[in-house]
C-alpha cells in the first residue's frame, strides 16, 4: 500500500500548510518558526481507520478472486472435455461447443476486467477518505500546537527531519480517537491519482 500512498501524499504538505493562518501583508514576521513532520505512510498503515479500510479492500479482492477462480475452473473443464471428446462428436456439436467455450472465455476476461476496476475504485475511495481524515487531524494538531508549517516526512523537499519534530504518533492517536472524526471534515480533499500498480483480484485468460 505504501508505494501508492506516497503518490497520494505528495500534495499533503501544501494542503496542510493551507490550514495554517497566513501572515497578513505588512504584518511583522513571527518571532519563532515552528516546524513539524508527519510520516503519512505510518499513519495510513498503523491507524485503526487505515487498518479497517485495508480489511474492506482485502475482502472485496478475495470475493472477486474466488469468483474468477471458479469461472476459470469451469472453463478449464470445458476445454478438457472438448479436447477429449471432440473426435466422437458430430461437426455440428463440435462447432456448438466451441462457440460456447469462446463465449465463456470472453465472459471470464470481462469478469476479470470488471473485478480489477471494482477493486481499484474501492482502493481509491478508501485512500481518499483516509487521506482526508489524516490531513484534517494533522491540520488540527498544527493549529492547536502553534506549528507554522507541517510537512510530510518522506517527500521532497524534506531531506532530513529530526525525530524531535515528528508528530506522527500524535496524528495516529488523534485519528484513532473520536476527535479524529470531528477534525476530518475540516481538511480539503486532495484528488486521488490512479495507482501505478493497482491491486488485482485474480487471473483469467
Amino acid at each position: 500500500m505504501s508505494s501508492f500512498i506516497r503518490v497520494l501524499m505528495l500534495s499533503a504538505a501544501s494542503v496542510v500548510a493551507a490550514g495554517v493562518p497566513a501572515v497578513a501583508q505588512g504584518a511583522p514576521a513571527p518571532s519563532e518558526i515552528r516546524l513539524a513532520v508527519v510520516d503519512m505512510d505510518r499513519v495510513m498503515a498503523e491507524s485503526e481507520m487505515g487498518k479497517m479500510e485495508q480489511v474492506g479492500i482485502d475482502r472485496l479482492k478475495g470475493e472477486r478472486t474466488a469468483l474468477i477462480a471458479a469461472k476459470q475452473k469451469e472453463l478449464d473443464a470445458m476445454e478438457e472435455q472438448i479436447r477429449n471428446a471432440s473426435l466422437s462428436w458430430s461437426d455440428e456439436k463440435r462447432e456448438d461447443q466451441s462457440r460456447q467455450f469462446e463465449v465463456k472465455r470472453v465472459e471470464l476476461r470481462r469478469l476479470n476486467e470488471d473485478a480489477t476496476r471494482d477493486v481499484q475504485a474501492e482502493f481509491n475511495h478508501s485512500m481518499t477518505k483516509l487521506q482526508k481524515a489524516a490531513l484534517g487531524v494533522t491540520g488540527t494538531i498544527g493549529r492547536e500546537k502553534g506549528y507554522t508549517l507541517v510537512l510530510e516526512k518522506n517527500t521532497v523537499p524534506v531531506l532530513f527531519a529530526s525525530d524531535s519534530i515528528e508528530i506522527t504518533d500524535d496524528v495516529i492517536r488523534r485519528l484513532n480517537s473520536s476527535k479524529g472524526a470531528d477534525a476530518a471534515p475540516k481538511a480539503p480533499g486532495a484528488p486521488v491519482k490512479p495507482a501505478t500498480n493497482p491491486p488485482k483480484p485474480g487471473g483469467g485468460r
